[in-house]
């Protein structure tokens, strides 16, 4: 096997208008994503947040609008956190009012554990930064592979124009661009 097929293995560029087929298969299949895209539109917030089920994203990106910053930090958590608040409080509220019904309050405590439980073993691990500085560059990087190039993480970076991306697989590589990302992350 000569030089050029073996590099030819761990990288491939693509220029063009579909820069989304090399991200979109990172961002599906990978379980930790590290991502860094100066731009970050709504389309691109709820399509990360309905991925993000079972995976850790870390997010750096310098111009994410207000609506998609919110998106991707809402934590799951949350609600059934304050289900299971509200739930006791209530049976609290019964018990002082001498209304108590012992099989309503284990229902309903139960009932806010369990949405607890699944809210933590589901939820969505969404870690986001948004710097003071700007940062330009455009880096998507899984457990296996990274994808780099000019593609911003927005409807018309991944789909509509003309990028440049290249798709790295040889494992050097991507480890470097790991130790790069997490520089740039805790230097913010």
């Amino acid at each position: 096997m000569g030089f050029l097929s073996l590099l030819k293995e761990r990288t491939s560029s693509y220029y063009g208008k579909r820069a989304y087929k090399y991200v979109d298969k990172l961002l599906r299949e990978e379980k930790n994503l590290l991502i860094i895209s100066p731009y970050l539109d709504d389309y691109y917030a709820a399509y990360l947040a309905r991925l993000a089920h079972g995976k850790r994203l870390y997010i750096i990106s310098s111009s994410i609008r207000g609506s998609a910053a919110k998106r991707l930090r809402r934590r799951e958590a949350g609600s059934p956190a304050v289900a299971t608040f509200i739930a006791v409080s209530v049976n609290w509220l019964l018990l002082l009012l001498n209304s108590f019904n012992p099989l309503l309050a284990f229902a309903t405590i139960s009932a806010g554990f369990a949405l607890l439980a699944y809210s933590l073993l589901h939820r969505n691990s969404i870690y986001l930064k948004v710097p003071k500085e700007f940062v330009h560059a455009k880096l998507y990087v899984g457990d296996k592979r990274a994808v780099e190039g000019s593609a911003n993480l927005t409807y018309a970076g991944m789909h509509k124009n003309v990028e440049s991306v290249r798709l790295i697989t040889d494992k050097r590589e991507v480890e470097e661009l790991k130790r790069r990302f997490w520089t740039l992350w805790n230097s913010l």
